[in-house]
C-alpha cells in the first residue's frame, strides 16, 4: 500500500459502525446456523460498511493491543464495550492485526467469523496461522503473535530480535503490568530508541501512571544480569526521551531521575564510564523541560564538580572554573563543592518548606473519592453533554450554533447507545421535543427527531438492548416507555428472531411495560405460521388481560401444538373466561396422556374447583402397573392446591390401598397426600393426622406431627 493511501483519514462514524457490525455478525455466527436471518442480516450490514470504507482506501487494517483496537495511529475508545469485546476476542486468539482488502466477499467474511469463533484451545500461533491459511481467504490477512516469546526456558534457544509488532506487544504488556520486566529486560533493551519513542507516542498520556514510566525506564537502562548502566545506555535513553511528545518527555525524564536516585552506589560506579558531554546533554534536556532539580541529580552534579581535580582539562582562572569550555561562576562552584543547600535557602523559606512537609490533609476518603469522580472521564463527558443540552434549550445561540450542537450530540449518540447510557438518550429526546413544542429552529429540530426515530437507529438501540439492556434494565424500560408504540413492532420482530431464552424474556418484559399498546401488533402476529411466534404473542396478550382480546385467543385453546394451546388456555383462565374452563375439562377427559397432564397442571395452578369431580375420577381410575401411582401424584398435588374437602374420601381410599409389587411407588404417593393436607380444613383431615402419627413412614409421622402443631396454634 502506498504512503498516500495510508494518510487518507477514515470517516470516524463509518469506522465505528463497521466495527460494531463486525462484532455483531461475529457474535451471531458463533451462536446461529448459516441460514439464520440474524446471521444473514448482520453479515450484510458489516459487508456494506466495509465496502463504504473501501471507497476511502483499498485496505483497512485493524491492529489489536490487548483490549484496544488501533486504526493507523489512533486508538479507538477503550470504554466502548463493543470495541473492547471485539479486541479481546481477537487478542485471545493471538491475532495482532486483521487487514480487509477490496474485493472481499460475503462468504469470506462469514468464514473469517467462523474461524475466530472456533475454540482455539491451546493451539499455538503457528497452528492458528496454518489453519487460517487453509481457508484461502485472499481478501483477509491476519498477523499472529506467538506469546511463547514472552517466556524463555533454560536450555532453549532464544529467538532473534523481534519485529516491531512483537516489540509493541512487549511495550503494552509493560505499561499494562502484564509483562514481568525482570524476565524481559534484555528484549526491551533491544528496541531502538526511535522505535520505542514511536510506540510510546501512540499511547494516550492520561492512560499512563507513574509506575508505568518507571517500568519502561528501568527495563531500558538496566540489564537483567547486572544493575549498572553505561554511557551507551544513557545516550540511548536520551535519544528515546528526545523522540517523545512534549507532555511525555517531561514525565519520562522525571522517571529517569527517580530511577537513578534509587541506587546511587550503582549510579556513581557507572558514571566512571560516562563522559561529561553525555552528562551535560542530560542536564540540558532537564533544563529545557524546566524541571526542579532533585537531590539525586544534585549528587550527579557533585560528581561532575569533582572532575576538576581529576584531569588537566579542569582549569581554574581566579574564582572561576573552566570545565569543557564552560565557565562556572564562583557561587555555583561553591554550591557544588560544599553541597550545602541551606546556604542558598533562607530560614523563612526553610520554615515554609517544613510546614508543607508536615502538613496532613484532613479530607475524608469520601471527599477524596467525590473529587476523583468529578475529574473522571465519564463525569466530564456527562457534564459536557448536559452543557450542550442546556445550550440547545437556551435562547442565546444562533441557528448555526444550534445546528453545530445538534451534530455534536448525534455524533456522541453511538457511544451512548453501545455503552448502555439510555438515560442520556432519553434526555436528548426530551430536549428535542421541548424545542419542537417551542417551534425553535423547527427544520433542524424535526430532522434530529427523525434521526432518533429512524429504523436504523431503533435497530441499533435494540441490538444494544441484547448486550447491555439487562444490566441497565430500568433505564431501558424508561426509554421504551418514552418511545411508546413506535418501538413495539421492532421489539416484537427482535423477539421473534432471538434464539436466546434469556434475551427473549427481557424483550417480553420490555413489551409488558408498554401495556395495551402491544395488543394490535400481537393480534396481527397471531397469524404467523410459526408456533413459537403464536405462543409468544398469546403470552403478551395474556399479560394485557383485556376482554376485547379474548375472541382472538379462544381459537388457539385447542391448537394442535400443546405449547400454543397451553398459553391460550392460561390467557382465558386469567380472564376467568368460561371457554378456558371448558378447555381444561376437555383436556382431563382426553385419551392423550399429554393433554391430561396439561389439564391437571392448569387445574392445580388456577385452583379450579369446578373440575374437582373430574380429578377425583382420574384418581380413582385403576390401571395395571407401577406407572399408575406415578401418574396419580400430579392429581394429588392439583387437588391439594385446590383444597376442596370433596377429594378427601378418594384420598382415604388411596391411603388404605396396598401393593406388594410396587410398594415404593405407593409410599411416595401416600407421602404426597400428607404433603398436601395443609391446604384442607383441619377438622376435615383430623383422622388423617391421627393415623399418620402412627405410620411406619418417618416422613408421614413428622408431617402429621407438624400439621397437628400448626393447626393447634
Amino acid at each position: 500500500m502506498s504512503d498516500n493511501i495510508e494518510k487518507i483519514p477514515l470517516d470516524a462514524r463509518l469506522l465505528s459502525d463497521a466495527i460494531i457490525e463486525l462484532n455483531i455478525s461475529r457474535r451471531n455466527v458463533s451462536i446461529y446456523p448459516r441460514n439464520h436471518p440474524s446471521v444473514e442480516k448482520s453479515l450484510t450490514r458489516a459487508f456494506e460498511f466495509l465496502h463504504k470504507l473501501f471507497e476511502l482506501r483499498p485496505e483497512i487494517t485493524i491492529a489489536v493491543a490487548k483490549d484496544t483496537l488501533i486504526i493507523d495511529d489512533y486508538y479507538l475508545e477503550k470504554r466502548n464495550p463493543v470495541y473492547r469485546e471485539f479486541a479481546l476476542h481477537l487478542s485471545n486468539l493471538n491475532i495482532a492485526y486483521v487487514t480487509f482488502i477490496t474485493g472481499l466477499t460475503n462468504e469470506e467474511l462469514y468464514e473469517f467469523h467462523r474461524f475466530i469463533s472456533a475454540n482455539a484451545g491451546d493451539s499455538s500461533a503457528d497452528i492458528l496461522q496454518e489453519q487460517f491459511r487453509e481457508l484461502n481467504l485472499i481478501h483477509i490477512r491476519t498477523g499472529f503473535i506467538d506469546y511463547g516469546a514472552f517466556t524463555f526456558e533454560e536450555g532453549k534457544t532464544r529467538k532473534e530480535t523481534p519485529n516491531e509488532q512483537l516489540w509493541e506487544r512487549y511495550v503494552y504488556g509493560l505499561l499494562e503490568g502484564t509483562l514481568q520486566t525482570e524476565d524481559m529486560s534484555d528484549e526491551i533493551r533491544d528496541i531502538p530508541p526511535e522505535v520505542l519513542a514511536r510506540l510510546i507516542n501512540k499511547t494516550a498520556s492520561d492512560a499512563l501512571r507513574e509506575e508505568s514510566y518507571d517500568k519502561v525506564i528501568t527495563s531500558y537502562i538496566r540489564r537483567s544480569s547486572e544493575s549498572l548502566f553505561s554511557g551507551k545506555d544513557l545516550k540511548r535513553l536520551l535519544d528515546f526521551i528526545n523522540g517523545l511528545r512534549p507532555e511525555l518527555k517531561k514525565q519520562f525524564l522525571s522517571s529517569t531521575v527517580r530511577t537513578v536516585s534509587k541506587d546511587m552506589d550503582s549510579a556513581y560506579k557507572a558514571l566512571d564510564g560516562v563522559s561529561v558531554d553525555e552528562i551535560m546533554e542530560l542536564l540540558n534536556t532537564i533544563n529545557e523541560q524546566k524541571m526542579v532539580i532533585p537531590d539525586a541529580l544534585k549528587n550527579l552534579l557533585d560528581k561532575l564538580s569533582d572532575l576538576r581535580n581529576i584531569g588537566p582539562e579542569n582549569v581554574t582562572i581566579g574564582d572561576t572554573m573552566l570545565v569543557d569550555d564552560i565557565f562556572l561562576s564562583p557561587d555555583l562552584v561553591n554550591l557544588l563543592g560544599e553541597g550545602d543547600f541551606k546556604s542558598s535557602i533562607d530560614a523563612t523559606y526553610q520554615k515554609e518548606i517544613k510546614k508543607l512537609l508536615e502538613f496532613k490533609s484532613v479530607s475524608s476518603a469520601a471527599e477524596l473519592k467525590e473529587i476523583e469522580k468529578e475529574y473522571s472521564d465519564d463525569y466530564i463527558e456527562k457534564d459536557f453533554q448536559q452543557t450542550i443540552l442546556e445550550l440547545l434549550l437556551s435562547d442565546i445561540i444562533t441557528e448555526e450554533e444550534y445546528q453545530s450542537f445538534i451534530t455534536t450530540i448525534k455524533e456522541q449518540t453511538d457511544q451512548l447507545t453501545w455503552s448502555g447510557q439510555y438515560s442520556q438518550i432519553l434526555k436528548i429526546l426530551q430536549v428535542l421535543y421541548a424545542n419542537a413544542n417551542r417551534n425553535r429552529f423547527p427544520d433542524i429540530t424535526a430532522e434530529a427527531i427523525r434521526y432518533y426515530y429512524s429504523q436504523e437507529f431503533i435497530a441499533n438501540l435494540i441490538e444494544s438492548f441484547k448486550i447491555l439492556g439487562r444490566q441497565m434494565r430500568e433505564e431501558a424500560y424508561t426509554l421504551c416507555e418514552y418511545y411508546g408504540e413506535r418501538i413495539i413492532a421492532p421489539l416484537i420482530d427482535a423477539l421473534i428472531q432471538e434464539d436466546s431464552q434469556i434475551i427473549r424474556k427481557f424483550f417480553v418484559s420490555l413489551l409488558k411495560q408498554l401495556g395495551d399498546g402491544v395488543i394490535p401488533e400481537a393480534v396481527r402476529r397471531l397469524g404467523d405460521s410459526r408456533w413459537f411466534v403464536k405462543r409468544n404473542m398469546l403470552y403478551l396478550l395474556g399479560e394485557c388481560n383485556r376482554e376485547e382480546v379474548l375472541p382472538h385467543i379462544r381459537p388457539y385453546a385447542r391448537h394442535e401444538n400443546r405449547k400454543v394451546s397451553f398459553e391460550a388456555v392460561k390467557c382465558l383462565l386469567n380472564s376467568m373466561d368460561g371457554y378456558g374452563l371448558e378447555a381444561v375439562k376437555d383436556n382431563l377427559s382426553s385419551e392423550s396422556r399429554e393433554s391430561v397432564e396439561q389439564g391437571i397442571a392448569l387445574a392445580g395452578a388456577y385452583r379450579i374447583k369446578k373440575v374437582v369431580p373430574d380429578l377425583i375420577q382420574l384418581l380413582k381410575k385403576r390401571r395395571i402397573g407401577g406407572t399408575d401411582a406415578y401418574e396419580k401424584i400430579p392429581i394429588v398435588k392439583a387437588l391439594g392446591e385446590i383444597g376442596d374437602p370433596r377429594a378427601l374420601d378418594a384420598l382415604r381410599e388411596v391411603l388404605s390401598g396396598k401393593s406388594l409389587f410396587f410398594k415404593g411407588v405407593t409410599e411416595k404417593l401416600k407421602e404426597e397426600i400428607y404433603r398436601t393436607l395443609r391446604n384442607y380444613p383441619y377438622s376435615a383431615v383430623r383422622d388423617f393426622i391421627e393415623a399418620g402419627m402412627k405410620s411406619k413412614s418417618e416422613y408421614i409421622r413428622e408431617e402429621s406431627l407438624r400439621l397437628s402443631r400448626t393447626k393447634a396454634d
